[in-house]
């Protein structure tokens, strides 16, 4: 411990990144906090839809959802979230959000959040996620 700053002088490059590296991690973290949902992954989210009658929401545009998208899945697009949220009934029921890489949920989750609903994870890695876990998609 008494050689932590001659170390960090010495490599000031690898502190730096380690300190960078660490706040993109935490901020990712509590993004996800701040906004109320739960990151999930594909095993994950198979299993809430199975055991908790879950609702996977699909918050890409109109045209990615047509050309591939997870069987029963909602779409409706983060643009028009707020205006078509009422067609989601029960405030309580476990609403899986998924876009293309999981950057657009926690702005839904947000959004889900004001209107009251209580039960939001987000498909971490979004559609790509549920590619590579080899799990079935319509188009």
């Amino acid at each position: 411990m008494e050689n932590l700053g001659e170390f960090i002088v010495n490599h000031w490059v690898l502190a730096t990144l380690f300190v960078v590296l660490t706040s993109l991690v935490m901020s990712g973290s509590l993004n996800s906090k701040l906004a109320g949902m739960t990151a999930i992954d594909a095993a994950e989210a198979v299993q809430i839809i199975n055991q908790q009658n879950g609702l996977f929401l699909d918050i890409r545009e109109v045209s990615e959802f047509a050309k591939e998208h997870i069987a029963d899945s909602k779409n409706i697009p983060l643009s028009k979230l707020a205006d078509e949220s009422s067609t989601l009934k029960d405030q309580a029921q476990a609403i899986i959000l998924v876009c293309a890489s999981g950057q657009r949920t926690s702005a839904a989750a947000k959004q889900l959040r004001k209107q009251g609903f209580s039960n939001i994870y987000a498909l971490k890695g979004g559609l790509n996620t549920w590619k590579e876990a080899k799990l079935p998609l319509f188009s």
